[in-house]
């Protein structure tokens, strides 16, 4: 379903009503009804599904097998597609060059970075701390399918004693990846945890869940970091796989550009902070 058209529904008290109703009624009855309402949709994922057969199609993680969940493989294609937050993907290259000797990944999830870090960086320990334990199982699957399993720490909800402990455990410079849902304006805090001015560190803000939670955090690394700022933009057809599925990016482009919505709402910030005492570091351009 596109996002406009889930927004659509979500502002209709009666439509909402119908949606409710569908929602009861058994998935042998919701799933040819989704293709009958939407067929160009549901179309176009199972291409891009058979096409990828589980595995990521480009940017940083071209090749990691990825086990979504139904409801992601209806509605977040860019997973599969690669475009999944493309604007980091710089990023994420840089880091992989810098050959980082520990990874601490806070809100792993279904472990798209954590898994596709260690395939990427094969001397490189990773850690990572996810709060929800129903996200633990299909995570250690997909370790298995990639062949990394052996490399990774999971844990789970991080406190500040956990991320102390972690970074003391891994020496000087580490890299941490952190997506908790707003809870990185109460964990990220240098004044508790000062391990945390010699670290890398790539964090999503979420403003809209915590007021405040970016301009906390530059205000707290300011005089610590070198900071970049990183903001979500629209897709457009430039930034579909056209190489793996030209079919689509041909004939409906328009539905191409869709499937690799992310479905946030706001504007989307992403904050990149480098120790100032370890400048010359390469930074993504």
């Amino acid at each position: 379903m596109r996002h406009a058209t889930w927004n659509a529904i979500e502002g209709n008290t009666a439509a909402m009503r119908i949606y409710r109703s569908y929602r009861q009624l058994p998935e042998g009855i919701r799933a040819p009804a989704r293709w009958v309402v939407a067929p160009l949709w549901h179309s176009a994922c199972a291409l891009i599904r058979r096409s990828a057969d589980d595995a990521v199609l480009s940017g940083p993680f071209q090749g990691m097998k990825l086990d979504l969940s139904p409801v992601s493989s209806r509605h977040l294609l860019g997973y599969l597609l690669g475009t999944q937050e493309l604007e980091l993907h710089s990023v994420i290259e840089a880091v992989i060059r810098q050959e980082y000797g520990t990874v601490i990944n806070i809100g792993v999830a279904d472990g798209y970075y954590a898994i596709g870090l260690a395939r990427r960086m094969p001397s490189t320990r990773i850690v990572g701390f996810e709060g929800l334990p129903e996200h633990h199982e299909p995570f250690w699957h997909t370790a298995r399918m990639n062949g990394v399993a052996d490399r990774i720490k999971m844990e789970g909800f991080c406190t500040p004693a956990d991320l102390q402990n972690s970074l003391v455990a891994a020496g000087s410079g580490p890299f941490i990846l952190c997506d908790i849902e707003g809870g990185e304006k109460a964990l990220l805090d240098n004044s508790l945890i000062p391990e945390l001015n010699q670290a890398d560190i790539l964090v999503e803000t979420h403003d809209g869940l915590v007021p405040g939670c970016s301009k906390t955090l530059l205000q707290r690394f300011s005089e610590t970091h070198e900071i970049t700022s990183i903001y979500a933009r629209p897709r457009t057809i430039r930034d579909f796989p056209s190489h793996k599925l030209p079919f689509l990016a041909k004939w409906v482009a328009s539905t191409a550009v869709e499937l690799m919505n992310e479905r946030r709402t706001g504007v989307q910030e992403w904050l990149f902070m480098t120790p100032r005492a370890r400048r010359g570091r390469e930074m993504p351009s």
